[in-house]
């Protein structure tokens, strides 16, 4: 069987679900213990949820292009290489440096929590007004919504960040979970 992943990081992300969770999985009481959980499931998810939206079932970039932008071509204003980019450079770079940063500062953890939850939203909002599936529903509104909201509220509690520092990685969040549907119908009005 043929798959149209639009890519070959697709395949790296679905054959990173398995080691990521069984890590996660036998580190579980090391993560629980100080709330590493809050960055360190960030690229399980992540990649759990890159495997839905791009290799099964797949389909994502049709999908946004198509009926989210109201796009006539499957493979514009959003291209392979912004897939790429949007999925790779910003969304494994944002998880692994949660991780990495996690006990000098949240704050980069904060801010994948709240991309997180613009996904989960946008998923969920497509397939109550569609009335139907879309590739990332699932992971978006089962992993990424919980995640989100356990993280959000682990953090409040915690009391490790400062109100500047939530607000400027809400901020980093919702700009981005905006900017980059409103940058690509922009690409798209001005047709290139």
């Amino acid at each position: 069987m043929s798959v149209d992943t639009h890519g070959r990081w697709p395949w790296a992300a679905a054959g990173l679900v398995a080691p990521m969770w069984a890590c996660a999985l036998e580190r579980r009481k090391e993560l629980w213990r100080d709330g590493t959980w809050v960055a360190a499931l960030a690229l399980p998810i992540l990649v759990s949820h890159q495997t839905e939206e791009w290799v099964r079932p797949g389909g994502f970039l049709p999908f946004c292009n198509e009926r989210l932008l109201g796009s006539e071509e499957p493979t514009w204003p959003l291209t392979e290489c912004d897939g790429f980019h949007v999925n790779v450079s910003v969304g494994w770079v944002s998880a692994v440096a949660a991780t990495v940063l996690w006990r000098q500062t949240p704050a980069p953890a904060a801010a994948v929590l709240w991309l997180e939850a613009g996904n989960a939203l946008m998923h969920t909002a497509m397939a109550v007004r569609e009335r139907e599936y879309n590739p990332g529903l699932l992971t978006g509104g089962l992993l990424m919504s919980t995640h989100a909201a356990a993280g959000g509220a682990w953090l409040a509690r915690s009391g490790r960040m400062s109100r500047r520092a939530s607000l400027a990685a809400a901020a980093a969040g919702v700009a981005f979970s905006v900017g980059l549907p409103l940058a690509m119908r922009l690409r798209m009005r001005g047709g290139g």
